[in-house]
């Protein structure tokens, strides 16, 4: 044994200066060795040992090396270990994912026996609250196997008079803490934190029995759990070993070092050296600290000795030259103009042949927006983070299935799901691409759409029918023929069978759920190919499958919630370019990474560092009580990991002032950075880099603003519309950009999704119910109630139609009934749904002009009232007669000059409204001749607007005449269906 532990301390530069030491035979203190086969290396993460091998071997100048072992420091040897060992066998570590769902099924348990407490009761009325909760108790659980606590909880706070939640809480753990580790043992299993202690304790065992070969190191590790600082220390006594630390601060002053707690980045190593038996000064170093670890140092100074910073001495104005030298902090208005400055340091870097850059940030949003940005330069970045497997391929199909079941087969999500390139229910791929646009237009884009896949076939074939029949149904299904209508119906009964495995929600174990999904995902893409994200999909389900046994049985919408948690830990790293100069760490990761350019990104409080929360389970006084570390250990550790960074030769500090609407704060490290340069004398305006926003801002920002004006369309004549239907003339007035569109363009608004009961259905349901009514020879109450229970009865299973249309319309029948033979004491016959037309020639081309009235009726003086139901607004007096809206003085018009099928009498004698809504006022019927007010002269104001058509119908027979957007809308906030085509928005604003 030496007579001292071989303990060493590296700032930045770690893996360089650790690669040379060791190709100059470091620790053994000989030559440059000829076989560092027999070295042994142990850093933080896989990553570390990657870029060592890559120093090594480009240090090396060799085409040929034999490398150390080099690997995570967590990895042991179990080989190894069970030779030296062999009474000592460790049984398995269960998987994240069976501790989870052995938590989840205590979890239930809990519930089932406390159904009188409030939290039991969440649990059992939300499925994912279990989850959740199951979630949350692995994290404390995997704490404290890690910290190797393992005090009984309803124990050790037995006696404390704590608050009814937290005597809640401690009955939900001491429930925890007493069965899984019998479910675990039952299982020959063991938390993997507890193995990992079991495995590192082994192997601190072999080495200080003197059973290792070969030198062996640890680097870069702070030692923060106990089972890692016993390996260190049989490391750093073993003959041949050494530990090097990642940026111990030797040159910090004896008071600040004792003051040093949890939150500051020296606490961790500082334990670390009392339970290595070692002082500060036993340390030596691979190169001594440079200016910027001197400034790092005083910006992390504690609080308890920050007067220190009046001393000239310790930061002199050379020293803080120095490290300012290739220091940059960035100040962002927000986010997005943060991640853009990022991104345009990155890009500047590889304008530097073979210069590497690398951005670290706890902050994955941040990280996913920086290479969002690179991709309009179409720059490749290494993204060690990867992304979650849910987004891609297989998982993310999966997912849309998922979400059908979720939200009910609504359909926004069937929609989504027809949508994922991978599903073709066995047709080519470009065949069901046009398929499903027609199934969404056809079915799911019709009121009240089918609720489950068993509907589909039904809902579609009466969707079919009414689509023949319907002459306002959309162009894209109103033309297809029978070969057509066939294909649709073969993909919506491929569709059905595909989802009809999860149209029930059965009681069942995880691996039937798992086997259900799997059946569905492979009816909806049965070509889908293997991809690069196939292979971990698989082996998610397969260890869902493999797990079931330790998942509670559940119903398939709670197994959904678990596969979807499973698909949501996977994550996907792509294969790394190495041609890729630029890549994104995290702060563990980045301690042993090197490039030219470091930006350290995302310095806001409460992301670096996060916010200092103990968690819902134990308070601070209770985790003290246990032993368990506080938060701020954490807060110490991320403070660690920046003044690493703020060591690096070339650093770049960013933060933002604000995060979409919300204002954020600076990391409390870059508040101390700016009050130590005041103090300096650094002016604020040469504290931040001002250049790089302002690159950033100006990005995207146009040269020049180019105003848009109102679009004014004029087509050629030939193509211009000459036939019209009354409700047209009124489009054409208010909106004729409308008629340009719609007729001519032949763009017609897409329906909304189904799902919700539109007040146009309503209208319609009303509207028919009346016909059937009307038609009948005897009209009492209880003809038309059975005239309306007839039209609504396919759409009865609505909520909305149920309980809130069918007793409206049953409150209006009751009084449409006596009003309407009042209405009918001097008419002979009624006329409903019957259509007319009147032919005219307008700038010598044929023009024509349709409708088709509601009802008309023939009154004993072989005069005619012309009567219009509605269930929504009524269009005022002053609106017809001025020739808004001009719907019945028009069908008036076209019984004078033209003919209605049953040709009725060509005089009208009044226009009637009569408005169905089943509200307060159940019916309300509007006579235009006969309104106290300004009545309306039948005859004078149709043939006035039959007059007026005709000019308008010349004006737009003239080529001049544009097509003008929102001339005379109803409102002036009223929408248009066209509104987003002539860029309403844009010309709107500017004036026009």
């Amino acid at each position: 044994m030496p007579t001292r532990p071989n303990v060493w301390t590296c700032g930045a530069g770690l893996t360089d200066a650790l690669a040379r030491q060791v190709l100059g035979g470091f620790p053994l203190g000989t030559s440059a060795p000829a076989d560092l086969s027999r070295w042994t290396i142990l850093v933080p993460t896989r990553r570390a040992a990657i870029a060592l091998e890559r120093r090594l071997f480009a240090l090396s100048g060799a085409s040929a090396l034999m490398l150390p072992r080099i690997r995570p420091i967590g990895d042991s040897d179990e080989d190894l270990l069970a030779d030296a060992f062999p009474q000592d066998g460790v049984p398995d570590a269960v998987s994240a994912m069976g501790q989870l769902f052995l938590l989840l099924g205590l979890v239930q348990t809990w519930a089932a026996e406390h159904p009188h407490l409030a939290l039991a009761q969440d649990v059992a009325a939300s499925r994912g609250q279990a989850l959740g909760l199951a979630q949350s108790l692995a994290e404390l659980v995997n704490q404290m196997e890690t910290e190797e606590i393992e005090a009984e909880l309803g124990a050790a706070f037995r006696d404390l008079d704590l608050a009814e939640h937290r005597q809640t809480i401690l009955s939900l753990l001491d429930l925890v803490q007493q069965r899984l580790p019998r479910h675990l043992h039952d299982l020959n299993l063991m938390g993997a934190a507890a193995r990992r202690n079991a495995m590192l304790r082994l192997e601190a065992r072999r080495i200080a029995e003197g059973r290792h070969d070969g030198p062996i190191i640890a680097a870069g590790s702070t030692g923060t759990n106990p089972a890692t600082r016993e390996l260190l220390k049989a490391i750093a006594r073993h003959p041949h070993g050494a530990v090097v630390l990642p940026g111990l601060d030797l040159g910090l002053d004896e008071e600040s070092w004792n003051s040093a707690g949890p939150n500051h980045p020296q606490f961790a190593l500082k334990l670390l050296l009392a339970h290595l038996d070692v002082a500060r000064g036993e340390v030596r170093e691979f190169a001594p600290a440079g200016a910027r670890a001197v400034l790092a140092r005083e910006v992390m100074r504690p609080a308890e000795t920050t007067e220190r910073w009046s001393d000239p001495a310790l930061l002199t104005p050379t020293i803080l030259a120095t490290a300012r030298d290739n220091l940059r902090l960035i100040e962002a208005p927000d986010r997005q103009t943060e991640a853009r400055c990022v991104a345009l340091l990155l890009r500047e870097a590889l304008e530097t042949p073979a210069c590497t850059a690398a951005l670290v940030t706890p902050d994955r949003d941040l990280a996913q927006m920086v290479a969002a940005e690179l991709r309009r330069w179409s720059a490749e970045i290494d993204d060690s983070g990867g992304e979650p497997l849910i987004r891609f391929g297989r998982a993310q199909l999966c997912k849309l299935a998922i979400d059908v079941v979720e939200e009910g087969f609504a359909p926004a999500a069937l929609v989504a799901l027809l949508a994922h390139p991978a599903v073709t229910v066995g047709f080519d791929p470009a065949t069901a691409r046009l398929l499903s646009q027609y199934v969404e237009m056809a079915l799911l884009r019709q009121d009240l759409p089918p609720a489950v896949p068993a509907d589909f076939m039904t809902a579609l074939a009466n969707m079919r029918r009414t689509l023949a029949a319907d002459p306002h149904a959309p162009r894209g299904v109103r033309t297809l023929d029978d070969a057509a209508w066939d294909q649709i119906t073969d993909f919506t009964a491929r569709l059905a069978a595909a989802l009809a495995p999860l149209q029930d929600n059965p009681r069942g174990t995880l691996a039937g759920h798992v086997a259900r999904l799997t059946t569905c995902l492979e009816a909806l893409a049965p070509d889908a190919g293997d991809d690069a994200t196939r292979r971990p999909f698989d082996d998610v389900m397969a260890a869902l499958a493999q797990a079931s046994a330790l998942h509670p049985e559940s119903t398939l919408r709670v197994g959904l919630s678990s596969i979807t948690w499973a698909l949501r830990q996977e994550t996907l790293r792509p294969q790394r370019r190495d041609g890729t100069r630029l890549a994104i760490y995290g702060l563990a990761e980045a301690r042993m990474i090197e490039a030219d350019l470091v930006v350290l990104a995302g310095l806001n409080e409460s992301i670096w560092p996060a916010a200092a929360d103990p968690g819902p389970w134990l308070n601070r006084s209770m985790r003290k009580s246990l032993g368990l570390s506080q938060p701020e250990r954490l807060i110490g550790q991320t403070a660690h990991d920046l003044a690493q960074g703020l060591q690096h030769p070339h650093a770049v500090l960013t933060w933002s002032r604000r995060a979409g609407t919300a204002p954020l704060m600076p990391s409390r490290w870059i508040l101390r950075l700016r009050a130590l340069m005041d103090r300096c004398g650094v002016a604020a305006e040469q504290q931040t880099d001002r250049l790089v926003p302002a690159l950033a801002a100006a990005l995207d920002r146009p040269g020049e603003a180019v105003r848009i004006d109102m679009p004014l369309p004029r087509p050629p004549l030939t193509l211009r519309p000459r036939h019209f239907s009354v409700s047209e003339i009124e489009r054409l007035i208010r909106d004729p950009y409308a008629i340009h569109a719609r007729r001519i363009l032949h763009l017609e608004p897409l329906a909304p999704l189904g799902g919700s009961a539109e007040p146009s259905l309503r209208g319609q349901l009303f509207h028919e119910a009346l016909r059937r009514f009307v038609e009948q020879d005897t009209r009492t109450l209880a003809s038309l109630i059975a005239a309306g229970e007839a039209v609504f009865a396919p759409y009865m299973t609505h909520p909305d139609v149920r309980h809130f249309w069918w007793p409206r319309f049953k409150r209006m029948a009751a009084a449409f009934v006596p009003k309407d033979a009042e209405l009918r004491a001097d008419v002979v016959a009624s006329l409903v749904e019957c259509s007319g037309c009147v032919p005219l020639i307008v700038a010598g081309q044929e023009h024509s002009l349709r409708a088709r009235a509601d009802r008309i009726d023939v009154t004993q003086r072989r005069t005619v009232r012309i009567i219009d139901y509605k269930t929504g607004t009524v269009p005022s007096g002053k609106q017809v007669k001025t020739g808004l809206s001009p719907q019945l003085t028009l069908e008036a018009a076209i019984l004078r000059h033209g003919r209605f099928q049953g040709d009725p009498p060509p005089e009208a004698e009044d226009l009637i409204y009569i408005r169905t809504s089943g509200g307060q006022t159940a019916v309300d019927i509007k006579s235009l001749a006969h309104q106290r007010r300004d009545p309306v002269n039948v005859a004078e104001v149709a043939q006035t607007h039959f007059d007026g058509l005709q000019r308008l119908l010349t004006r737009y027979q003239d080529a001049a005449q544009p097509y003008v957007p929102r001339a005379v809308m109803f409102k002036e906030r009223e929408a248009s269906d066209y509104d987003h085509l002539s860029r309403f928005a844009e010309w709107s604003r500017g004036g026009s």
